[in-house]
This record gives structure tokens, C-alpha cells and sequence, in this order.
């Protein structure tokens, strides 16, 4: 098993994988990957990962993109019903404010999952992340026997490169613009053009969206008069956010039916 011990050159040649090979993932690598999962630092320990390597199980989570050679499909979870039954066991009884467990929760989940992510790719595999997930929370549910108090915040597609799919590392907005010393910097027009032009024309030139087939319609009554050729991060980033949720059940009635109490 090849093992890059550089996190540094992990970090910066990481990109997403969307097709993977027939190679198998080892349960012993897996295993490994997890470990260090659950090394990340968080205190709240209300992370929980459920994961599957079957894929008809796969096939039955609707409206969710899972990608057809995906090896293991992990599910990142905020599990408060585990932290409730700890409490119980030492005579206490819950009383916290929901929206600040969930807001602690998708902290751990986030530093588990970026282990996780780093691990994997230090072993050679590769993953993508599927964000529409919590949308999708009560069909994940069904499929993964998920209680009340139990949460998906993100998918994770995992496995070995296909070493015939090109992929390409992101481009990412200039330092200078995204970590201020001492005080927030609320840029100019000026600074905000640099941050696009470093994204837009590095998602151009790589034809991620021409690629993927990625365009996102505009809303009915708007013409599109942008080509592909042109269509860009900032465009697509844009488009995603014109409307709540694309028609979607908004994402805190979901959670509210999940067993959280939200007010």
C-alpha cells in the first residue's frame, strides 16, 4: 500500500474524483481511513458515519447523484439521540438549544470529514462530495434506519482513481482575499474582480462545466445568453443561489421533521 506521508503535497494535489475504478477498497484500508476520521479534534463526539459498499442500498436513496462506480458511500451524520442516551445514562436530562447542537454538529462532522477525505487520499483512493444530501434526509433515513435526532449533513462517494478520467485540481480564490489579519476586509469591486477572474477563467480553461454538462437553467421568463465557452464559476455559483432551493422543501422544515426543535 503506497503511502504519500507529505500532508502538505495531500492537501494541494487534492481534487474530486468522480470515477473510480474496479479496484476494491480493502476493509483494513477502510478501517484505517475511519480511525483517522475520528481523530479529528472534536469534543461534542456527536459524529456518527453510516456506510455502504452495496449498491442496490446505493440505488434507493432518492434524488441524489451517486456516482455509478462508486466504490463505498459514506453518510456523515450529527447524532444527537447517542449524546441524549449518554446523558440519561449519568441521570441527566437534555435541555440544550437544538439550533446550537446542530450548529456544534456540523462542526465535528466537518473535521471528521476532512480526515476522512485526507486520509483517503494518502492511500492512493479518491472521493467527491454530495452536498444535496441533508435535502434528501428522509429518504436516507429509510434506507440507513436513521432515528428521530439523527441527522445527514453530507455524502461522501469514495474509491480508486479511474486512471482514464483526466481530472483537474480547482482553482481557488488569491490568499490576500480570503484570510485578513486583524480585521474583515470587505473588498472592492476591484478585488472582487481578481477573485473571479482567478476562478472563472480557471474553471473555463479547464471546460469543467462543458465537461460535466453542468449548466443551470435560468429561471422561466430569463433568457440565457451565455454559452458555454463563457459560462463560469461565478456564473454557476450565481445561478445555484437565484432561487431557494430550486423548488426544494426548505432545509429547516426537513429538520424539524428529523426530531430537532427549531423555533
Amino acid at each position: 500500500m503506497a503511502i504519500e506521508s507529505d500532508i502538505f503535497k495531500v492537501m494541494h494535489r487534492r481534487r474530486s474524483i468522480r470515477k473510480f475504478s474496479d479496484k476494491e477498497i480493502q476493509k483494513e484500508e477502510l478501517e484505517r481511513i475511519l480511525k483517522a476520521g475520528f481523530r479529528a479534534p472534536f469534543a461534542f463526539q456527536v459524529c456518527s458515519i453510516v456506510y455502504t459498499s452495496d449498491k442496490t442500498k446505493m440505488k434507493e436513496i432518492k434524488g441524489v447523484g451517486i456516482y455509478p462506480t462508486t466504490k463505498v458511500l459514506m453518510i456523515f451524520l450529527i447524532d444527537l439521540k447517542r449524546m441524549e442516551k449518554i446523558m440519561n445514562l449519568r441521570g441527566h436530562e437534555y435541555g440544550f438549544d437544538d439550533s446550537m447542537a446542530l450548529w456544534l454538529g456540523v462542526q465535528d462532522v466537518t473535521l471528521v470529514i476532512e480526515n476522512v477525505i485526507l486520509t483517503a487520499d494518502s492511500l492512493g483512493l479518491g472521493s467527491v462530495l454530495l452536498g444535496v444530501i441533508p435535502q434528501r434526509a428522509d429518504s436516507v433515513a429509510e434506507v440507513f434506519n436513521l432515528p428521530q435526532r439523527v441527522f445527514p449533513v453530507v455524502g461522501l462517494c469514495l474509491g480508486y482513481p479511474d486512471p482514464s478520467e483526466a481530472t483537474e485540481i480547482r482553482p481557488r480564490f488569491p490568499l490576500k482575499h480570503s484570510a485578513f489579519e486583524d480585521s474583515y476586509k470587505d473588498l472592492t469591486e476591484i478585488e472582487l474582480g481578481e477573485c473571479m477572474k482567478e476562478m472563472d477563467e480557471g474553471y473555463i480553461t479547464q471546460g469543467y462545466y462543458i465537461k460535466n454538462k453542468a449548466k443551470i437553467p435560468l429561471p422561466e421568463g430569463h433568457k440565457d445568453e451565455i454559452d458555454y465557452d463563457k459560462y463560469s464559476w461565478s456564473e454557476h455559483i450565481s445561478r445555484k443561489m437565484i432561487r431557494r432551493g430550486f423548488g426544494r422543501e426548505p432545509l429547516i422544515d426537513v429538520i424539524r421533521r428529523h426530531g430537532f426543535k427549531i423555533d
